[in-house]
């Protein structure tokens, strides 16, 4: 059967469910009826014969007729006319003490004895009451009500009495009534049903429900489908509807779950309120959300109801801007492979003229020179700058450092993209370059023990990072206040030119540059810039 009820078409169950609510409805609210009616009715019939009752026990000429002990022909002619006038009274019968019946309203019943014990509390002086008895004509509803003498004794008893087949037969007449009244609510029932599916149909634009949850389905599947994040609030920024791409992004639990969840605290960035405020919307705005770089569009919505919404479309930013780095450090590793290439040949023509002109010497110290720049090395300066003016600077200066004997490698923790650079490429190529020369030519023109340069680059959108460090002889104390003046250099006279352009383009873009220096140790220089008049970043 309910197998048989899901294969129904929706509408078809809402009406079915609509008429099985109105008859169950229907059904209990007469049972209610009916039985409230019939025991008023039993009531009222209780009532009426222990009235009567009561009214023949005060009869002068019943308590007459009981005093002499035998029957009054008055009484009796009076007793008649009662039992004729009262269509709701069976029986009427008086009885002396001893039981013996003085009156019955069948003749032929006068002068029996009352037989079945229920008399005996009525004798005793008990307040009139009524019983169930059984008699020749069945079941039946008798009330007891004693006669008292003028001087206040118990000389007899009345009983009067209805029989369960009367007060059946009376209950019968309500049922046409009953059954008409409730035919009469199953149409107004069928009634309603009908015209609360019609009803729903309109209100749902002429789609049938069935219509209606299809296409809600296939909605829900193809929103489900998007790789953007969608998320609906309402007027009070609660969420009301969130895809599965939102909710993975978010974290938020199942549909059934977010109901009563305000957006604003999973994604404080929101500007949902303003644009409900403003019914501005706002495109492509970028902005975080722990590890997720993300692109956000909201739009204000209103419905024909009246009510207001906002939709939130999400773009995760983050997969993208990996895939775009790849392609980058790709292209950056292929100007470095041809830049590489074109210095490998070079090196190749330098130590054939050394072969060709005797030099063996020459020729092996410049191999074992240019070992010091490994296709690793190359790969991993790649890797860390992404930025192939730049990649190309520093790994030229590696090769030009490689002849002289000196190992210059990026710190394997560096970063760069172009995309976060706070300054003109150029100006990165000036520091840099002149960075490294200074160190290249330190290290080259002193007897030095271990010649080694480490550069490191560190990129963030807010904050740029550079250093170089150095193995050579440090700088002279009487040097560091005036290091950076145009001029003044530890490498002899017509120098100091590089220190000199560094500092300037570093206060002209408001960095900050330090030395850490150790005479017979070696230099550290670092570079700061912030995008801010006062930088405040660390490494």
């Amino acid at each position: 059967m309910i197998q048989k009820f899901r294969k129904l078409s929706l509408e078809s169950q809402l009406f079915l469910s609509f008429m099985a609510v109105s008859i169950c409805l229907l059904l209990l609210s007469l049972s209610i009826t009916l039985f409230s009616t019939i025991t008023r009715q039993r009531q009222e019939i209780d009532k009426n014969i222990s009235a009567l009752a009561s009214y023949i026990a005060s009869m002068d000429n019943v308590i007459s007729m009981l005093e002499n002990g035998y029957p009054d022909d008055s009484a009796i002619e009076e007793l008649d006319s009662l039992s004729e006038n009262f269509s709701d009274l069976n029986v009427i019968a008086v009885y002396n003490t001893n039981g013996l019946r003085f009156y019955h309203t069948n003749r032929q019943e006068t002068g029996e004895t009352f037989v079945g014990g229920e008399e005996e509390a009525i004798l005793k002086g008990s307040q009139p009451y009524i019983t169930t008895g059984y008699g020749t004509h069945g079941t039946q509803r008798r009330a007891f009500h004693a006669v008292l003498s003028k001087d206040g004794h118990i000389i007899g008893f009345i009983m009067a009495s209805v029989f369960n087949t009367y007060i059946f037969e009376q209950m019968q007449t309500l049922f046409p009534t009953y059954l008409l009244a409730a035919m009469v609510m199953l149409v107004v029932s069928v009634l309603l049903s009908h015209g609360l599916v019609s009803l729903l149909r309109d209100s749902l634009m002429g789609h049938h429900p069935t219509e209606l949850l299809d296409l809600y389905l296939r909605q829900d599947v193809v929103l489900n489908a998007l790789e953007e994040g969608l998320i609906a609030t309402d007027s009070n920024g609660v969420i009301a509807y969130a895809n599965q791409a939102a909710r993975q992004l978010f974290q938020l639990p199942q549909p059934a779950g977010t109901e009563g969840c305000h957006f604003k605290d999973l994604f404080p960035a929101s500007q949902a309120d303003r644009v409900l405020t403003s019914g501005v919307p706002s495109y492509h705005r970028a902005c975080t959300n722990g590890n997720h770089r993300l692109l956000v569009s909201e739009v204000p919505v209103n419905s024909q109801t009246g009510s207001h919404a906002v939709l939130t479309i999400i773009n995760d930013q983050t997969d993208m801007e990996t895939v775009m780095d790849e392609l980058t450090g790709a292209k950056a590793m292929l100007d470095t492979l041809r830049t590489f290439n074109h210095e490998f040949l070079n090196k190749l023509h330098v130590i054939l003229g050394y072969l060709q002109t005797g030099q063996t010497e020459e020729a092996i110290k410049f191999i074992i020179n240019s070992n010091l720049v490994s296709s690793q090395s190359i790969r991993q300066t790649a890797d860390c700058i992404r930025v192939s003016k730049i990649c190309a600077l520093v790994i030229g200066k590696m090769m030009h450092a490689a002849e002289l004997g000196i190992l210059l490698t990026v710190s394997p923790d560096s970063r760069c993209l172009e995309k976060d650079l706070l300054l003109p490429m150029e100006d990165y190529i000036t520091i840099i370059g002149n960075l490294l020369e200074n160190a290249i030519e330190e290290l080259s023109n002193g007897e030095h023990e271990i010649k080694e340069i480490t550069l490191g680059l560190y990129c963030d959108p807010d904050c740029n990072i550079i250093t170089c460090e150095d193995t050579g002889g440090g700088i002279r104390p009487d040097l560091i206040d005036r290091i950076y003046e145009r001029g003044v250099s530890s490498k002899g006279e017509n120098r100091g030119t590089g220190l000199f352009l560094i500092k300037q383009l570093v206060e002209e873009s408001h960095g900050d540059i330090s030395i850490e220096t150790e005479e017979g140790e070696g230099t550290c220089f670092t570079i700061t810039f912030t995008g801010k008049e006062k930088p405040s970043c660390t490494m």
